[in-house]
């Protein structure tokens, strides 16, 4: 008489969750941040192991430094309003009243989108 061996459909449940939450782990956009910064650095020590320290500061980072640093500077002044409005609203929520003064205010511009 043949006897059937019975394969465990279920044989290690852990392993199947474990992987689906491993697999979503490395897909979050945390991870793909990090990705981005290993892959940064390591194009950085590229570059620096094939033009050397002085000439990869001289024409690679200097000239980035340059147009981010004037564009950092533009991009603050005309910020100025908007960094001056916000410390308002943080110097508002500092108190009770300025915070149920400021939450009936939320609420209202919330409305007025609702209805829109």
């Amino acid at each position: 008489m043949a006897t059937r061996v019975r394969r465990a459909s279920h044989a290690a449940p852990h392993s199947s969750t474990r992987s689906r939450r491993m697999s979503r782990i490395a897909a979050s956009p945390a991870a793909k941040a990090a990705y981005v910064a290993m892959a940064t650095a390591g194009l950085a020590a590229l570059a620096i192991a094939i033009f050397g320290p002085k000439r990869f500061q001289r024409e690679i980072v200097q000239p980035i430094r340059t147009g981010v640093s004037d564009q950092a500077e533009r991009l603050w002044r005309e910020a100025r309003p908007l960094r001056r409005q916000i410390g308002g609203l943080i110097g508002q929520a500092a108190d009770e009243g300025g915070r149920e003064k400021l939450v009936r205010s939320f609420q209202s511009w919330i409305g007025h989108f609702r209805a829109t």
